[in-house]
């Protein structure tokens, strides 16, 4: 459990340093936009492209590290409900749909998608579209990776007697 948690806190690290990088350049971007278009009326469409583009990546970092977190909307009144070992399967269950789910739709369907865009040039940037794409399956990997993690911590809190009812611990379902 100790390598999946430093790992874990490695990608936590790099999603929000990316994040927050991605965010910042992309205010920077806007700003900018908006003095170029309204005050020297010579709007940019560099900056436009390149916002839209880090607007996207910074929307699948923050899904990721959310879900990591367990920081996500959840709607627990029923789980809550159960017992503990109901509870923790529950948890499991979801988790394993998702890692499946993020497997087959992000991860492949989202690499398919990169690969068939790799001919697409943006007009402003004159770069690839699948760069934008390719932060589908990029964080698909990493929420697959939270996907085990969760299912683990479901267990051993289940096993050390951590889940009771209505603990507001977190979780995936």
């Amino acid at each position: 459990m100790k390598t999946l948690n430093a790992i874990k806190a490695v990608f936590d690290k790099i999603l929000e340093v990316l994040g927050i990088i991605c965010l910042s350049v992309m205010t920077v971007m806007i700003v900018y936009q908006v003095v170029a278009r309204y005050v020297f009326n010579s709007p940019s469409a560099i900056s436009e492209a390149l916002a839209q583009f880090l607007f996207v990546w910074m929307i699948m970092f923050g899904s990721a590290y959310v879900y990591g977190s367990l920081e996500h909307l959840t709607i627990d009144l029923l789980k809550d409900k159960f017992p503990p070992k109901m509870n923790m399967i529950v948890e499991v269950i979801t988790n394993v749909c998702l890692f499946f789910f993020v497997m087959l739709v992000c991860v492949i369907g989202g690499w398919k998608y990169t690969f068939g865009q790799k001919a697409q040039i943006d007009a402003a940037l004159h770069i690839s579209k699948a760069i934008m794409y390719f932060s589908v399956p990029f964080t698909g990997v990493i929420t697959m990776y939270y996907a085990v993690c969760n299912c683990v911590r479901s267990i051993r809190n289940y096993r050390e007697g951590k889940r009771k009812l209505s603990d507001p611990l977190g979780g995936t379902a």
